[in-house]
């Protein structure tokens, strides 16, 4: 008489750690799917990260270079104004009244010189902060980006 009792007995408690069972491998699953979507969405980000740290790299060497390329253009410029006023016989560095006596006008050629040496220090000046507000403006553009 206590066997169909003992029997069901059994019956239930193997039905219920199988219930049991099934549901800590699904839970397991769940969490190592979990786990390999963060991992994925982790690796997601810090690709886009380089992405975007190599597009930025890429485009302050451009700004860069070009800076270069004109400052070379304001030097050979210049070694051009100082070549013409060497051949005239006058020192670039030191612009002068008319070499003549009777000459009451100013050395044109030497002050246009020494100003355009005073530009080119000041477009290099210029160029150097340009490079920088451009490096704020594109770090606040990738803050600001929607992701």
């Amino acid at each position: 008489m206590a066997a169909p009792w003992i029997g069901g007995a059994l019956v239930v408690l193997v039905l219920g750690a199988g219930f049991l069972l099934n549901g800590a491998h699904r839970e397991a699953s769940g969490v190592a799917k979990e786990r390999a979507r963060a991992e994925a969405a982790q690796r997601a980000i810090t690709e886009a990260y380089q992405l975007e740290k190599d597009r930025a790299d890429a485009q302050y060497r451009g700004a860069v270079l070009a800076r270069q390329a004109a400052q070379t253009g304001l030097a050979a410029a210049r070694a051009q104004l100082d070549r013409v006023l060497r051949a005239a016989g006058r020192d670039p560095a030191n612009p002068r009244a008319g070499r003549r006596p009777d000459e009451a006008g100013a050395d044109w050629i030497g002050g246009f010189a020494a100003c355009y040496a005073e530009y080119g220090d000041l477009a290099t000046d210029a160029a150097g902060w340009a490079d920088q507000v451009n490096g704020l403006q594109g770090y606040i553009r990738g803050l600001r980006s929607p992701r």
